[in-house]
């Protein structure tokens, strides 16, 4: 069944505000929420971030059905994987069923800031199957020693295992990520997604191929998306809105090693306007909206995630929740009444 998501910014609200978004969204239909875990912001000016394990508790509290996760954790540099199972596994023990993590290969934003480390993808790849088989077992209830190429534990036990399976979701952008998705973990996120050209039609293959790999169903591999959506009347005022989050337009191989939120803010700045409206939908109709959603189920996504960059988040909740889920719902059924 489609799931509707709402993207929650630690990178631009802070963790007040942002908690009381989350609670609106809850009321305004949103089926989960998926908030992003960074050390750095994607600019230097204007935004926030802040340490989203300390505030993921108080979703779970705060909130009654939604479910929420991590988009997206890395688990290889700056977290040790045994820490951040049994920080997973209270989440699972507090709020059964409603918690996912999110897992990815890291950023240098995030882990070369607070490590000083920032290995190539390779590496970065064999520590994150790592990390995952650490978790699992850990979560399993093993007294686990493990001796791995980057990670050791001995007889670590979490000692409070989580209520309900936690389904990992790894983020993939490329296809030996999306591989490694479909190999190992239970869901596949892509990320970024807007515009009217996109690799995740071309990355659906290599999600299956890493499923048929290690001999499962390529249709147990769930299939999440965030969409960059911007509510907005004005299209010049859409197109500021949409610039906070210019630096995540930046090439990978250009951003490769940026650890400087500095550093990204001006390469940002520097796309002129119609690539900003090449990757964000700037309107206020709601069929406009609808129909960038409907591209993506089509592909095979099933689960969304709606990211608006402006600042009035109450009116693109009001917006989503009265005129785009219901309308999605309709056709497409839901995991929630309309």
């Amino acid at each position: 069944m489609l799931q509707l998501g709402y993207k929650a910014a630690s990178e631009q609200f802070g963790p007040s505000e942002l908690l009381d978004l989350v609670s609106e969204a809850e009321q305004c239909g949103f089926d989960s929420i998926s908030v992003s875990d960074h050390f750095h912001p994607w600019r230097n000016d204007g935004v926030a971030c802040f340490f989203v394990w300390s505030w993921l508790g108080a979703v779970g509290a705060r909130t009654r059905r939604i479910q929420f996760g991590t988009g997206v954790t890395s688990p290889i540099l700056r977290y040790n994987p045994a820490v951040l199972a049994e920080a997973a596994a209270t989440l699972g023990a507090m709020f059964p069923g409603r918690f996912w993590l999110g897992l990815g290969t890291g950023e240098a934003l995030n882990d070369t800031a607070t490590t000083g480390y920032w290995p190539g993808y390779a590496e970065r790849r064999a520590r994150l199957i790592e990390a995952i088989e650490i978790m699992r077992r850990l979560w399993a209830g093993e007294h686990l020693t493990y001796n791995g190429r980057y990670f050791q534990t001995r007889a670590a036990h979490v000692y409070l295992p989580p209520q309900a399976e936690i389904p990992l979701i790894v983020a993939a952008m490329g296809p030996s990520s999306a591989r490694l998705a479909g190999r190992y973990a239970d869901g596949w996120l892509a990320t970024g997604a807007a515009g009217s050209s996109s690799p995740y039609d071309k990355l659906m293959p290599s999600v299956d191929e890493g499923a048929r790999a290690a001999r499962r169903d390529p249709a147990s591999v769930r299939r999440l998306i965030e969409i960059e959506v911007v509510y907005a009347r004005d299209r010049a005022q859409g197109i500021k809105d949409a610039r906070l989050w210019a630096g995540t337009l930046v090439r990978d191989r250009d951003k490769y090693g940026v650890y400087d939120p500095r550093d990204l803010q001006y390469y940002g700045e520097l796309f002129p306007d119609q690539m900003i409206e090449q990757n964000w939908l700037i309107s206020d109709d709601p069929d406009q909206h609808v129909a960038v959603a409907e591209r993506y189920i089509q592909m095979g996504f099933t689960h969304l995630f709606f990211h608006d960059p402006g600042r009035d988040q109450a009116a693109f909740l009001e917006f989503y929740g009265q005129h785009v889920l219901p309308k999605l719902r309709q056709k497409y059924g839901s995991t929630q009444a309309a």
